[in-house]
């Protein structure tokens, strides 16, 4: 008897799509340290098909030094926050702007942007935004 273990499709197609996910994440980070230009579309496709997400970030805090805590935004507004640990971010100070690519809730690349793609300067904060929708359901 042959103690082989048959991989199935599933696994197959995971173990491909992990590696296709490094290689797409390394070639946008390397692309995008390479141009000139900090105003890449926050957005252009909100999920790529491997399950990754982009997001336009902000770093609202350093807790202790070692975690980071970042407020996404998708097309503008806040959707959700994420930490991550200090390490992976070690140039960022609170208030930098990023952006970033998760996936399954753990941060695969992130690049310092020098300001906010498709945004006035004259637009509310994400640290704002979260502070006012707080407090909106505080009142209730």
């Amino acid at each position: 008897m042959s103690s082989r273990h048959r991989s199935t499709r599933r696994t197959v197609l995971r173990t491909i799509g992990s590696l296709s996910i490094a290689t797409v994440a390394t070639s946008a980070a390397a692309s995008a340290r390479g141009d000139s230009d900090d105003t890449i579309p926050a957005n252009d496709s909100p999920s790529t098909p491997l399950d990754t997400t982009r997001y336009v970030a902000v770093v609202d805090r350093i807790v202790d030094g070692r975690h980071v805590v970042l407020l996404l935004e998708r097309d503008g507004d806040l959707v959700d926050q994420h930490v991550a640990p200090r390490s992976k971010l070690e140039d960022v100070d609170e208030g930098a702007i990023l952006q970033v690519v998760l996936q399954d809730d753990e941060l695969l690349t992130a690049q310092q942007l020098s300001k906010r793609p498709g945004r006035s300067a004259t637009d509310e904060s994400p640290r704002d935004r979260l502070d006012d929708l707080v407090s909106s359901t505080e009142a209730t």
